[in-house]
């Protein structure tokens, strides 16, 4: 490894872990849930940081439980996205991540909940 490399890893390390670290941004945090026609759309705040470039979003019927594998989530670089196809009678858990220009991942937000009728 150069020394360059060397020097600007831990950098980049710093700059990862500020916007998309191992904790759950709290702005990444889904504020809304909106059941419509069998559709649910998910709002969060935006995070601010420069480079994060967009958003994974991950549901379950159990609580941390996601159909989705870590790091596969449904993709959106706005801060929304709307959840289709989900069967009725059941409750559904959603959690959001935010990604960054070097592919990491932020961990889960705080999950919320919704019940579909």
């Amino acid at each position: 490894m150069s020394r360059v490399a060397r020097l600007l890893l831990p950098l980049a390390t710093v700059a990862l872990m500020a916007s998309c670290g191992g904790r759950s941004p709290v702005s990444v945090a889904p504020s809304a849930a909106v059941l419509t026609n069998g559709a649910v759309r998910l709002e969060w705040n935006p995070v601010t940081e420069p480079n994060v470039n967009g958003y994974r979003v991950y549901y379950g019927i159990a609580s941390r439980t996601y159909l989705q594998p870590s790091g596969q989530g449904l993709t959106s670089t706005a801060a929304t996205y709307t959840v289709t196809g989900l069967a009725g009678t059941r409750r559904y858990f959603f959690a959001v991540t935010a990604t960054n220009s070097l592919g990491k991942e932020s961990g889960y937000s705080t999950e919320v909940s919704l019940d579909i009728p």
